[in-house]
């Protein structure tokens, strides 16, 4: 490449350049919040970057004007947030405004606010004798409750035991609960696969109301204009087909169980610190550690898109070939942080349940424990996303505050302290 090329294509470059700054500049631009057994954001408090927060009981009646992200035992929300909200508790109450989407998950969730586009929940409830939880002098009802109050701008989709569907909802609505009750408003199609349904004549879905259950339900025809019942399978094939779902879970889980543990058994042998090191980090401070992980995991949502920039610039100056290389190098980064996240978070699990239990074991046997949870509890329909959610902001947390020690260690002339 002669120079005038290089010249002409020097916008370019400084057009990447400017685009990479804007999205690591906004993405880092964060506040954090953690290691606190209550944590409030005052009525007259306002936050004007993105909000990371992990606290046995989180209240929020302030105004944020990013994205906010909340983790812990009990969590109110009565203020406002202009960004997404993305909240994993116990009890999660939401009673104030979110402009954008909200994902939450708990065992119990309660909703009487305002949500401007998209809603997503899990939540538990549905057994026959809900024992409600006592958090934080909050008694929380498990279950899903959206009140009669709840405006959803967009589409709505919940996921859980059981529940309460009663507010408005402009979108299309999609349900797979245990039991349902429906009185709200649904503006699109409504899709419902449930075990228990009841449907209130007050209820109106203005496009098509489809539903699943096991036995037909009397719907009033005003609800909706077209209903569509789905009957089961017959019983032979429904059990046929569920033994092969279970077997094929079995079988893949007890694979995902064997590749985690040889790859675990040959970093133990091979390269202990690359475990150890960073377990030692999160046991130092898992709370930290999960929230240093949350932000940078956050940040990977905008690495494809940066990815592909770096991947212009290198075919700008170097050619096809090695842009093909840095786009490789890229991909097999993210996959290597992904797969090795359940072996440090297993280690320092299986580590932390061996301990409790009082009993002395190798470290082998600890990591098998941790991963075995970890993998069992992750192939659970629904909720598993969130243990390896979970499991990868702890590891990734405990990565990068491993590796910032060891550089402060070394910049202070000290030999870093690997962990055995």
């Amino acid at each position: 490449m002669n120079r005038s090329q290089i010249r002409q294509k020097w916008p370019i470059v400084l057009l990447v350049g400017l685009l990479l700054l804007a999205i690591s500049g906004s993405a880092l631009a964060a506040e954090f919040a953690g290691d606190e057994n209550v944590y409030r954001l005052a009525a007259d408090q306002v936050v004007n970057d993105d909000l990371y927060v992990g606290a046995g009981e989180i209240y929020i009646d302030g105004t944020v004007k990013g994205d906010l992200f909340v983790a812990g035992g009990y969590i109110e929300i009565n203020g406002v947030v202009e960004g997404d909200l993305f909240a994993a508790g116990g009890g999660v109450v939401v009673r104030g405004h979110l402009l954008d989407d909200a994902r939450i998950a708990g065992g119990g969730i309660d909703v009487s606010g305002t949500i401007g586009d998209d809603l997503f929940i899990a939540g538990g409830g549905g057994q026959e004798f809900d024992i409600p939880m006592q958090l934080g002098g909050h008694s929380i009802q498990q279950g899903i409750r959206v009140a009669e109050t709840t405006q959803v701008g967009g589409d709505a989709i919940i996921v859980g035991g059981g529940g309460r569907m009663a507010g408005n909802v402009s979108g299309d609505l999609w349900a797979g609960m245990g039991t349902m009750e429906l009185v709200g408003q649904v503006g699109g199609n409504a899709d419902l696969n449930v075990a228990t349904l009841r449907v209130d004549e007050g209820s109106t879905v203005a496009g098509m109301l489809r539903y699943r259950s096991p036995e037909q339900v009397d719907i009033p025809g005003a609800v909706a204009a077209d209903i569509q019942y789905e009957a089961p399978q017959s019983t032979t094939a429904q059990s046929a087909s569920i033994v092969a779902r279970m077997v094929g879970w079995l079988i893949r889980t007890v694979l995902m169980l064997v590749g985690f543990a040889l790859l675990g058994w040959l970093l133990l042998r091979f390269a202990p610190s690359l475990l150890s090191t960073p377990v030692a980090a999160i046991e130092e401070k898992p709370l930290e550690s999960a929230l240093f992980g949350l932000l940078v995991g956050a940040l990977l949502v905008f690495i494809p898109i940066l990815s592909v920039l770096l991947v212009v610039l290198t075919w700008i100056f170097w050619g096809t070939l090695p842009a093909l290389l840095m786009f490789s190098f890229l991909a097999g980064s993210l996959a290597l942080v992904w797969v090795f996240s359940p072996l440090i978070t297993g280690l320092w699990l299986g580590q932390r349940i061996v301990g409790q239990a009082g009993r002395a074991t190798s470290v082998t046997i600890a990591l098998l424990i941790g991963v075995l949870l970890i993998v069992v509890v992750g192939r659970i329909p629904f909720i598993g996303w969130l243990v390896y959610l979970a499991s990868f902001a702890l590891a990734l947390g405990g990565v990068l505050r491993s590796r910032r020690q060891m550089a402060l260690d070394s910049a202070d002339g000290a030999t870093p302290m690997i962990a055995g």
